[in-house]
């Protein structure tokens, strides 16, 4: 068997084990099973002789790239299906010079822009700005309407504008279920945004308002959010533990959203 060959039988066993991890993220013996079949494709693909078949047969450089390609772009749905960021960020960082490099040889892969996309997700969601322009002014103006790169800008520009309940409230349109994760962090860091303004802005606020701002489904939601912040909710308003530094005195409970997005500008600019 030759090793692209390998490869390939390899490739179908770990999408299939692929499946199983996404529909059973927690599962500790999948995740193990998976791993040990990504170890051995890596290992398989050792057998590549890449440059030597490029100098001499460009057919078989074709396949053993796109086989390589397609091993880092199911390896990066791994990663981020059992929410392992290190390899993430290792394997998507391999799989950009595929899409880079050898866009020329080999015909465009129907998981290039959900890549890309997950990639963008990545750096929003660990405040990594800077970086999440520079990769988004690599790719052209044209393709920045494909559903998977457009979604993580509207959710840029969401955040930049302080339009919290608008970023939120995406969670439940992501364009793949591999955005998720990403989402859940941004989620929590726009929850902690609306909750430190909250605080400066307020002694208590009812419970009913507190869910709504910060889009939580549920009593039981709010409760456990409160006591993980160390809130108390007292009768029909939530109170904070703490005291803040400054109180600011509002007429409005409305202002909160201009105080947010205010601040957000701020630390753009700074």
């Amino acid at each position: 068997m030759s090793s692209r060959d390998a490869v390939r039988k390899l490739l179908e066993e770990f999408k299939a084990q692929l499946k199983v991890v996404e529909k059973s993220p927690n599962n500790a013996g999948a995740i193990k099973k998976g791993k040990d079949l990504l170890a051995q494709i890596k290992i398989a693909m050792l057998d590549f002789d890449i440059e030597g078949s490029l100098a001499n047969d460009k057919k078989v450089a074709a396949e053993q790239l796109t086989l390589s390609r397609e091993s880092l772009e199911l390896a990066t749905f791994f990663s981020v299906t059992i929410r392992d960021i290190k390899s993430f960020v290792v394997h998507i960082t391999q799989v950009k010079v595929f899409y880079r490099d050898y866009s020329s040889m080999l015909l465009e892969s129907a998981r290039k822009w959900t890549i890309l996309g997950l990639n963008l997700m990545y750096l929003l969601a660990h405040n990594k700005l800077s970086e999440f322009h520079t990769e988004l002014e690599l790719i052209p103006l044209k393709d920045r309407k494909n559903t998977f790169i457009e979604f993580p800008i509207e959710v840029e520009q969401r955040l930049m504008e302080g339009s919290y309940s608008k970023v939120l409230s995406a969670n439940k349109s992501v364009p793949s279920s591999h955005y998720a994760y990403f989402m859940e962090l941004l989620i929590e860091t726009v929850r902690e945004r609306i909750s430190e303004c909250s605080m400066k802005a307020y002694d208590s606020i009812p419970v009913g308002e507190g869910k709504k701002m910060l889009m939580l489904d549920s009593d039981k939601q709010l409760q456990e959010y409160a006591s993980k912040r160390g809130w108390k909710i007292i009768g029909a308003d939530i109170h904070w533990s703490r005291k803040v530094e400054a109180k600011i005195e509002l007429k409005s409970r409305d202002f909160v959203k201009e105080s947010l997005g205010f601040a957000t500008e701020l630390e753009r600019i700074v």
